[in-house]
């Protein structure tokens, strides 16, 4: 008799059940916080959840694509990757770049839905890093290796940080964490980051960032102007006061109706929070912190110096743009119109992000295989 052939699931399982959890939770999340809106603009209570399932049906397509393609492909078109995402970034500053609530950070091609070009940049700067790290190898400890790299980032940090913070400083910590695990010295990191910080610092006192230098002096006492920039920071901090220990109920939120605008997708977790409560919260946290773990799994276990940074890389931007979402939530950082991964109302962020699970996942296919 001749034995049948048994073909072993190579994907990460950990991941991909951490992942769906994550996803069912945003699409309940999403019904819950939109349908006020949905409701009085629309008539119709499952418009925007309707749309939001759309957008995952395509994340989910290019989740598993993603997965099926091996990960050493990005390097050999990391450079392509990069300037093309820089050319999108580019776009923003000519017609094709819409504004919304005073902010230009959409881009509007033809033929194509609207899209935040930031969103591309994230997974792309995490990709040529990883490219340029395992290139230069041990050079990174000399001066020239710590200057070429300090200025790649300031780069492409300060090309998204002109019209969007919130994602430049994503990015900022997401490429820091990259730095920390290569043979960069610590003396060095830590120029880098005080050089960012009084780098930020100055560009705040510019003119054209009054808006900016508006919301963190509204961060601070948020309750003293709720009738303007303190509005949508001070609702969110009520909403996750209200939920206490187990919440209110999926559902029963009371914030959502039109205390916090666009709370589906900037200030889902207040929802979340105030639904669920503080229970509700810590599970959801945990459940990014159990991913990322994951991921860091994944790369420690990853034979290529290219797989380790990808995924610590990747892996890095979910959480710390999670973590900067849920503090701009509870009042522990300024407005910054982040949205939360996997949760927040679809579209770019949502597919990206699931473009960057899939990537991991296949890096878990791949020493899976060679084991």
């Amino acid at each position: 008799m001749t034995k049948k052939k048994t073909t072993k699931f190579l994907l990460d399982k950990r991941l991909l059940i951490t992942t769906f959890t994550l996803l069912i939770l945003g699409l309940l999340l999403v019904f819950s916080a939109s349908s006020p809106e949905a409701v009085l603009k629309h008539g119709d209570g499952y418009f925007f959840v309707k749309k939001h399932v759309k957008f995952l049906g395509l994340g989910l397509f290019v989740m598993f694509f993603a997965s099926n393609i091996n990960y050493k492909l990005y390097k050999k078109f990391a450079i392509p990757i990069i300037l093309i995402a820089i050319f999108l970034n580019l776009l923003l500053y000519t017609k094709l770049g819409k504004s919304e609530l005073g902010q230009t950070r959409w881009l509007g091609l033809p033929y194509l839905p609207r899209f935040m070009p930031s969103d591309t940049l994230k997974p792309a700067a995490v990709i040529f890093l990883a490219y340029y790290l395992e290139k230069i190898g041990p050079r990174i400890k000399k001066p020239k290796g710590v200057i070429i790299t300090t200025l790649l980032i300031l780069f492409f940090v300060g090309l998204v940080f002109m019209k969007d913070m919130g994602s430049a400083l994503v990015i900022l910590i997401s490429l820091g964490c990259m730095l920390l695990i290569s043979e960069i010295k610590l003396t060095a990191l830590g120029v880098l980051i005080v050089l960012g910080f009084f780098t930020a610092k100055k560009s705040l006192g510019l003119e054209i960032f009054q808006y900016r230098m508006d919301r963190l002096t509204s961060f601070l006492n948020p309750f003293e102007n709720m009738q303007g920039d303190g509005m949508q920071q001070g609702n969110s901090i009520y909403s996750v006061a209200l939920g206490g220990i187990t919440g209110v109920g999926l559902g029963k939120g009371f914030q959502k109706f039109s205390y916090i605008p666009h709370v589906y997708n900037d200030f889902i977790f207040s929802v979340m929070a105030e639904e669920f409560g503080l229970i509700g919260g810590v599970f959801l946290v945990s459940l990014f912190v159990y991913y990322t773990w994951v991921a860091f799994d994944i790369a420690k276990k990853c034979k290529s110096i290219f797989g380790k940074f990808l995924a610590i890389g990747l892996s890095s931007l979910i959480l710390v743009q999670a973590f900067v979402h849920i503090f701009v939530n509870i009042g522990l950082a300024p407005v910054t119109g982040i949205t939360l991964p996997f949760i927040s109302y679809g579209g770019t962020s949502l597919v990206i992000t699931m473009f960057m699970t899939g990537i991991i996942l296949n890096i878990s296919k791949e020493n899976n295989r060679r084991r």
